[in-house]
């Protein structure tokens, strides 16, 4: 798959402050809800490292994260940075030392940690 494969839909609506606190409690009926509907639940872990490279680039307003399969078949999702047109940052430009320009890979993020039950991850009871 190619970077021209990849298919982004255009949102003017998209903006840095997208998302916001629920609390506890609608976080968990949101999480209950899920899993009485689909008979699972699973969550994956992602380091503050990789989403604040993701973040650090420029223009970035936010993350897409797209529900996937790793090579072992198992879920797991991909985080692309994205600007406020909705596009996924696959490349930049960057000034070198010399004054320069070049393109920098964007970053798209997986290897992400799944659950283990009993290593003091939170986990909701229902």
């Amino acid at each position: 798959m190619t970077k021209n494969d990849v298919l982004v839909q255009q949102n003017q609506r998209l903006h840095e402050n997208i998302g916001e606190h629920i609390g506890f409690e609608m976080g968990a009926k949101m999480v209950k809800d899920y899993y009485d509907s689909f008979g699972e639940n699973s969550c994956h872990f992602v380091g503050r490292n990789i989403i604040e490279k993701i973040l650090a680039q420029p223009d970035c307003i936010g993350i897409n994260m797209y529900k996937a399969l790793n090579a072992k078949s198992e879920q797991t999702y991909v985080f692309v940075g994205v600007d406020n047109r909705g596009k996924a940052i696959l490349e930049y430009t960057v000034v070198n030392d010399n004054g320069t320009l070049s393109k920098e890979i964007g970053m798209v993020a997986n290897k992400f940690l799944p659950p283990e039950p009993g290593e003091g991850w939170f986990e909701w009871s229902f």
